[in-house]
């Protein structure tokens, strides 16, 4: 990022030094570290501008991110830390295979599905799990012993931890593990739900919100209402994320170049994103993600040329972008840092 720094030639037109005196030897030298220094301030109020790190996340004042490498492991950043999360072990189907993980209310704890292995003379696919681990410290905890495990979200009240597992023997499922107890229950009148593909609670931690595939229709958006196990389409598209203060639900068109917010009841549909209208193929990919007040999105953004990605941050009043890192990792977290 801001360029090449220039090297040294190994070769080339040198400067005939006999001819100068000690004062104009002086001004080279400062000439030529006034250049290093004004290189150095340039590549470093780039890399400032753009929020980029080593390792290819940043941070927002205040708040707790989620980021993830895939098939290595997570990285949660605040404004003063960047702590990594290794997976229990790299497998080639973590590489292959990539599901979202999600991050705590609280900021204190990870939910991901992922491999703990690449089969056996007896079982030829994965095995995956649901895991779960602290931030601060601690190995992971897994739960399940599933064919893929899909979307992971903690609900808001900390209880429970809805994700999508798909059993050996049969279809995927909308699954639900309560915490306090490790029970896992599974919402079979709730079917279609994809693994690679984002849910979320509602703020009441009564409903779900999830994207229900037919075939080669159109995938819908629905909100499952988890006493009942009734389901109410308002839209079609992918990857829905409710918002923190409940009145809308985020989701991409079916292009994945559209971002559009609808209200929970499916009314007032409207897009707060077009990338058709930016230069060069772009699409967006893994859900957008919430700012803790509502008032603003994080988007990751896969350009044409590779899968690197663009976060781009979208403020929903006046539809100000702003770009917050280049060629990194995707974001999958935003919430409130505790002090």
């Amino acid at each position: 990022m801001g360029g090449d720094v220039p090297t040294a030639r190994a070769s080339g037109p040198r400067l005939p030094l006999l001819h100068y005196g000690p004062d104009a030897m002086i001004g080279v030298a400062m000439t030529l570290k006034t250049t290093a220094i004004l290189s150095f301030v340039l590549i470093a109020a780039s890399l400032t501008v753009l929020g980029a790190s080593t390792n290819g996340t940043f941070s927002m004042p205040d708040s707790v991110l989620l980021f993830a490498d895939r098939g290595h492991g997570l990285y949660v950043t605040t404004p003063s830390n960047s702590q990594f999360l290794s997976l229990p072990a790299e497998l080639p189907t973590n590489s292959g295979v990539f599901n979202y993980p999600n991050l705590r209310a609280d900021g204190k704890q990870v939910a991901w599905g992922f491999a703990v292995g690449d089969g056996t003379e007896r079982r030829t696919s994965p095995r995956f799990v649901l895991g779960l681990r602290s931030v601060a410290n601690g190995d992971w905890k897994t739960f399940g012993d599933f064919q893929d495990v899909g979307a992971a979200a903690f609900s808001p009240d900390l209880s429970r931890v809805a994700f999508v597992g798909k059993q050996y023997i049969g279809k995927s499922a909308l699954m639900l593990l309560e915490l306090s107890t490790g029970e896992m229950s599974s919402t079979n009148s709730v079917s279609g739900v994809p693994e690679r593909a984002g849910l979320s609670w509602s703020p009441s931690a009564k409903q779900i919100v999830v994207e229900i595939q037919h075939g080669d229709q159109p995938s819908e958006i629905a909100v499952v209402e988890l006493a009942s196990r009734s389901k109410k389409t308002v839209g079609k598209g992918v990857d829905p994320v409710w918002s923190p203060t409940g009145g809308w639900i985020a989701y991409f068109d079916e292009s994945s170049q559209k971002c559009n917010l609808v209200h929970p009841d499916g009314t007032g549909t409207k897009t707060v994103l077009d990338l058709r209208r930016i230069f060069g193929y772009r699409m967006l990919v893994y859900g957008a993600v919430w700012s803790p007040d509502g008032k603003q999105l994080l988007l990751n953004e896969m350009k044409g040329e590779g899968p690197k990605i663009d976060v781009m941050l979208l403020d929903i009043a006046n539809g100000k972008l702003t770009r917050k890192s280049r060629n990194g990792l995707p974001v999958f977290g935003w919430v409130t840092q505790k002090h």
